[in-house]
């Protein structure tokens, strides 16, 4: 995905409101990739992250659906060797974890950081 993606339609165009900052800036994320205005209804409760994890080895690249600025696109990012999360395990096998890993997630999708050098 490096630096081939366009930034969305409204990626800077929109100043989000909230007075709780971490929502603020997943809202601006949000509408930064997607185009799409943030509302209460797109936020999504995420789990507590397990103390413990099954470490089972080097998360290689990922695949995802979205809708950007009203069209489904589907995407593949195949990380860096120097920038792989590790694929990591719940206990119990429900949750599915990237853990470390040398990248971020931007207007452009996921940028791994040995692109930015």
């Amino acid at each position: 995905m490096s630096g081939g993606v366009p930034r969305s339609s409204r990626a800077g165009k929109r100043r989000y409101y909230s007075k709780n900052a971490a929502v603020q800036k997943a809202a601006l994320l949000y509408e930064n990739f997607t185009g799409h205005e943030a509302t209460e209804g797109a936020s999504v409760k995420v789990p507590a992250t397990p103390r413990v994890a099954v470490c089972i080895g080097d998360v290689d690249g990922i695949l995802y659906t979205t809708v950007r600025d009203g069209v489904v696109e589907k995407y593949i990012h195949k990380f860096r060797a120097g920038d792989k999360p590790l694929f990591c395990v719940s206990p119990d096998g429900k949750q599915l974890l990237m853990v470390g890993g040398r990248y971020t997630f931007t207007e452009r999708g996921i940028v791994d950081e040995s692109d930015k050098s």
